[in-house]
């Protein structure tokens, strides 16, 4: 069985920790080629769309309001017999505050209510979600920050909650920005306009799925979505404030695995799962390269 991970939507944290910029806008394309079920020689690919819409409101005293929105769409096949490839879409709200309470300490809340399914149906109670996190942070110098707090979430597997531990470093160069476990990233400008670097990401994620078209099941099912990708990226900022980036990987652990609808966990904690004895009905992907292009709308502070 996979470890457990979890995407704290990057965006909240850009508001929320002392670097010289917030990524207001950003879109991303992944594409995975042909790549094989565990079990057999059977393949499929795998697409991924994001679209992450963050607006900061600035307050007289110094805190923000935080409006914005996450569109993702992820298509792939479930099944090894199947012929076409299944959709499935997220659509995530974003509404909440970051409170300056010093020159050191602030701290962002954040609730996340959601819709994710593959929307073969009129939506149900099974295609809602809901979410929150907290994300405080403390400045321990000019260069580094220290970032901590907890993202929970009611998944389609179940209650789910995530503490976490980070921090941030920016001096001349390089940068360094780190959620565990969630991300890290480091990066490196080689001239003002082009910056090189490595990344780890990881994902879970589940969607409802309506009606029973898509498998040889006929009951009520939901699709929990693990991966972990380890990749080298290349950035390119034409004009200020709009920077395009390229990314190749692999990722480690993927899956897709589907689930009944009453089989689920009792509770998941970072990366335990507690009375977590589901039996997918599906079989896993083997490990496999991926390519990423991002684009992203960039305001300096």
């Amino acid at each position: 069985m996979n470890l457990l991970k979890i995407l704290i939507l990057v965006a909240v944290c850009n508001v929320a920790q002392a670097q010289d910029y917030v990524d207001l806008a950003t879109a991303e394309y992944t594409k995975t080629p042909q790549n094989q079920f565990d079990s057999s020689l059977n393949t499929s690919s795998v697409q991924k769309a994001n679209i992450n819409l963050t607006a900061p409101v600035k307050l007289k005293n110094g805190s923000s309001l935080l409006f914005g929105v996450v569109y993702d769409r992820l298509q792939t096949k479930l099944f090894e017999q199947q012929e076409d490839e299944v959709s499935f879409s997220a659509y995530t709200l974003k509404l909440g505050i970051n409170v300056k309470y010093s020159d050191k300490w602030s701290a962002t809340y954040l609730l996340l209510p959601k819709i994710a399914s593959n929307f073969e149906e009129s939506l149900t109670k099974n295609d809602y979600q809901i979410g929150g996190i907290i994300l405080a942070k403390l400045k321990k110098s000019e260069h580094f920050n220290y970032k901590f707090g907890a993202y929970i979430n009611g998944d389609r597997f179940g209650s789910f909650l995530v503490p976490f531990f980070g921090g941030y470093y920016q001096k001349n160069k390089l940068e360094i920005d780190a959620i565990i476990p969630s991300y890290a990233k480091i990066n490196y400008s080689i001239t003002p306009k082009v910056t090189a670097g490595v990344n780890w990401r990881a994902t879970v994620k589940s969607y409802n799925i309506q009606g029973g078209g898509i498998s040889i099941y006929t009951y009520p099912f939901y699709m929990h979505h693990l991966s972990n990708e380890i990749a080298a990226h290349i950035g390119y900022e034409p004009i200020k404030g709009v920077i395009i980036r390229g990314m190749a990987g692999v990722s480690l652990g993927r899956s897709f695995r589907v689930y009944q609808n009453a089989d689920k966990i009792d509770f998941g904690l970072s990366l335990v799962r507690f009375g977590d004895d589901r039996v997918p009905l599906n079989t896993d992907f083997a490990n496999g390269a991926f390519g990423r292009l991002e684009l992203a709308y960039r305001f300096y502070l």
